[in-house]
């Protein structure tokens, strides 16, 4: 059943995903330094105040949701849903210009203010409907609102600066009006309500009560995932907040896109698990998805540290090179650790509705990602800061998955890892006797190389499996 729910999300999980690691690319091409750093902070920012305002009703409707479906409860639910939606949007729209004035930009003209509420406000509407779909398993509303957004917003992003020029409105204003598009092409067919009141007492302290530790912890994630970028942007001004924002971006994006092509089914599945079947049953689940999760980020990452040079020279325009370089494959380990840790270890805590024990693991890597990126920047530049992200995010891994094992019976899919290994290490030798490649058919082809061989090995390695998978079943007769 994962592996048919990974797939159905597939679409999803991979188009949205995929242009967001293009535009970072293609963005390096059209703007300047200091563009892209006002665009990356603003997406960070948007993140921040997701987390703050809304991520916790987000999470509390994808865990507890289907409590709510008999014709008396959805009614109170759907009153409680809108108001929290109607006030989370007029909150992060005047944080977002607070910020941006503040810190990112004081001189920010009107229309970047005005392209940044739209962007915030339509993408955390794509960002809910889709956490809204995904628990009641709506695949086509949750695949646009993952794939509309990005790749059209780009697009249009991408005609504008093209037509106006390289102000950070203009890939703001594609993005938002894109998401706006997204949410009305789907808002006619979801299961909800139209009235704001009155909000339900029982349903906000149930949320709150289970939410509450999800936005400190939300926070202290957003933290460690960007706090860098701030620190750079502080203590060496937004041009170089842009040049470390290509390499830390593009390693964050491609651990994240592999890890959303089977995160997004796996999650419900444990839960579904855990309630008709127990805790037990959760935990094999989560070691399920784990296996998953393990086999696409292994090849993903050795890959990227495999092709790194031709990567990067093919790819990112040169001023903007060296630094890339330095950074990327140290950006997507730490990348790949925290999504394993957010898709498994964290996973318990969710699934045993122990969310506190989150928010002290994401101070390790908050504080630590804080602490270490202000010391090293001084003395090992844009790379010192990579490096750091990398040791909180270590920190934090060891210990999520410390008390995961130890406390709540969380088990470690060892068999599959060290096929999963075998197989990656195979890929990796492979790749190493390759030439640099010299044009994007060759890398294509390297990467095409790689591919093949990891999964045939894994073919091998799981030859047993794949036979009873594939023999015909014996038809009984109704004698």
């Amino acid at each position: 059943m994962l592996l048919r729910h990974t797939l159905l999300y597939l679409p999803a999980q991979f188009v949205g995903p995929l242009f967001q690691l293009l535009a970072m690319i293609v963005w390096t091409h059209v703007v300047d330094e200091h563009t892209l750093g006002i665009i990356t902070l603003i997406t960070a920012t948007h993140e921040l105040l997701q987390i703050g305002f809304l991520a916790w009703w987000s999470q509390y409707a994808l865990r507890f949701l289907g409590r709510y479906q008999d014709a008396n409860d959805a009614p109170r639910f759907y009153r409680t849903e809108n108001a929290i939606l109607l006030a989370s949007l007029a909150l992060q729209s005047a944080a977002v210009i607070g910020i941006l004035l503040l810190v990112i930009a004081p001189d920010a003209k009107a229309g970047v203010l005005v392209a940044s509420v739209a962007y915030v406000i339509t993408r955390s509407l794509n960002l809910y409907i889709g956490e809204r779909a995904r628990a009641q398993q709506q695949i086509r509303v949750y695949t646009i609102q993952q794939v509309f957004g990005p790749s059209v917003g780009f697009l249009l992003g991408l005609a504008l600066i093209g037509l106006f020029g390289q102000s950070a409105e203009w890939p703001l204003a594609g993005y938002a009006a894109a998401q706006l598009t997204a949410a009305l092409i789907v808002i006619p067919t979801l299961r909800c309500g139209y009235r704001l009141w009155p909000v339900d007492r029982e349903i906000v302290v149930h949320a709150l009560r289970y939410g509450l530790p999800l936005i400190v912890g939300g926070a202290l994630g957003w933290v460690g995932l960007n706090a860098s970028r701030f620190i750079v942007n502080q203590m060496s001004g937004v041009a170089a907040a842009g040049l470390f924002a290509v390499g830390y971006g593009l390693g964050q994006r491609a651990a994240a896109v592999a890890a959303m092509l089977v995160t997004a089914a796996a999650f419900p599945l444990a839960v579904r698990s855990m309630e008709q079947e127990g805790s037990q049953a959760g935990m094999r689940q989560l070691a399920a998805n784990s296996a998953l999760l393990v086999a696409i980020l292994a090849p993903s990452l050795a890959g990227i540290f495999m092709l790194r040079t031709e990567i990067v020279h093919l790819l990112i325009a040169a001023p903007f090179q060296a630094v890339t370089l330095a950074i990327l494959p140290l950006s997507t380990l730490a990348g790949a650790i925290r999504n394993l840790r957010a898709h498994f270890g964290d996973q318990v805590f969710l699934l045993q509705n122990h969310t506190r024990w989150m928010m002290a693991i994401t101070a390790i890597d908050a504080s630590t990602t804080v602490a270490l990126s202000a010391l090293f920047l001084p003395h090992w530049g844009l790379t010192g800061v990579a490096g750091a992200t990398v040791l909180a995010a270590l920190a934090a891994a060891t210990v999520s998955f410390s008390i995961g094992f130890t406390r709540f019976g969380l088990r470690l899919p060892v068999s599959h890892v060290l096929r999963i290994a075998l197989a990656t290490i195979a890929m990796a030798a492979l790749l190493r006797i390759f030439p640099e490649a010299r044009t994007l058919g060759v890398l294509a082809a390297h990467v095409a190389a790689g591919a093949a061989v990891y999964f045939a090995v894994l073919a091998l390695l799981y030859a047993p499996t794949l036979v009873r998978m594939l023999r015909p079943r014996p038809q009984h007769s109704g004698a």
